[in-house]
């Protein structure tokens, strides 16, 4: 009888093995298949994020090829038209059913860090740059340390080589005006948030005071204080503009004209590859040639082709 039973235990055991064989098989081909199925679903997803790369990167090259033959097109209209190239505007150019946008900016329109005084520099990062009143003052006695040739502080938290090294800042000050722009990002306080932020308002070999007619109108509301401003006197007469102005910050920020003496344009062009989605390309150029160029103008610096938002949308600079 104990034979019998072992022997039923036996027989018993023998039936349930192959069950768990087979179950276990079951669930190991189930693995197997989501394995399979994760493999195959991370392949397709990545064929689509490279033919998604692919497409905006031949978007950016066709974008930046229009763009650039834009900027050529409005720079050799302004050769020839030097009243053009004196004062802001906004140019729609045709390339063959392609519409693109050119901006121009005379030098003249922008802050010139190099040469603006400390109440404009103040105004552009606490108006333009969000900056408290005290912050602002700081920071624009950095600026005026980075640039001027002594080494000595001036102003309120101004800073030289030493103060550079006690914050443990790669860069020094230059002791020198600046020749590109970016080189603003080692001042001492500036952040890249804020460079962002300011950088379409700068400019080079400009003037002390901003001239009106070359001022982009986001830079005059923002200065100003006074939204709309800006497009209210681009629509204005420029013998009636000089009535605008009022004692104060506009008088000590603004002049009615330019002195005519600067070469300097920036050009950004702009076209809309995509619904919602624009590209945008800036070149600085010198109106005034060399011999061994191989076009009437100098180009300065050229960004290639990025995207950006809508640039005809109010308040976008």
């Amino acid at each position: 009888e104990r034979l019998a039973v072992h022997g039923l235990c036996f027989v018993e055991g023998e039936m349930r093995q192959p069950a768990r064989q087979r179950g276990a098989a079951l669930i190991l081909v189930l693995w197997m298949v989501v394995g399979l199925s994760l493999v195959v679903l991370a392949g397709a997803q990545s064929a689509r994020m490279y033919t998604q790369r692919v497409g905006l990167e031949l978007e950016q090259i066709r974008s930046d090829a229009a763009l650039e033959a834009a900027t050529e097109l409005v720079l050799s209209r302004l050769m020839t038209d030097k009243n053009l190239a004196k004062r802001y505007s906004r140019l729609q150019v045709d390339l063959g059913g392609v519409q693109t946008w050119v901006e121009v900016v005379p030098s003249e329109g922008l802050v010139d860090v190099n040469v603006a005084p400390p109440a404009m520099l103040e105004a552009l990062f606490s108006r333009v740059g969000g900056l408290t009143p005290g912050e602002a003052t700081v920071l624009a006695s950095r600026v005026h340390d980075f640039i001027d040739p002594d080494d000595e502080p001036s102003g309120v938290g101004g800073a030289e080589a030493a103060q550079y090294r006690a914050a443990g800042s790669p860069v020094k000050p230059r002791n020198g005006g600046v020749d590109d722009l970016t080189e603003l990002r080692g001042v001492l306080g500036m952040t890249p948030e804020l460079y962002a932020i300011i950088s379409p308002f700068l400019g080079i070999n400009g003037q002390q005071r901003i001239a009106l007619d070359a001022a982009p109108p986001a830079l005059i509301d923002a200065i100003s204080g006074q939204p709309g401003l800006g497009a209210s006197l681009h629509a204005t007469p420029p013998e009636m503009r000089a009535g605008v102005l009022q004692p104060g910050l506009m008088t000590d920020m603004f002049t009615a004209a330019s002195s005519g003496s600067a070469h300097t344009i920036r050009l950004r062009a702009f076209i809309q590859a995509q619904p919602g989605r624009w590209w945008a390309r800036e070149v600085w150029a010198d109106l005034n040639g060399r011999p061994d160029n191989s076009t009437p103008w100098t180009t300065r610096s050229i960004d290639p082709a990025r995207r950006v938002g809508n640039p005809l949308e109010a308040g976008n600079p």
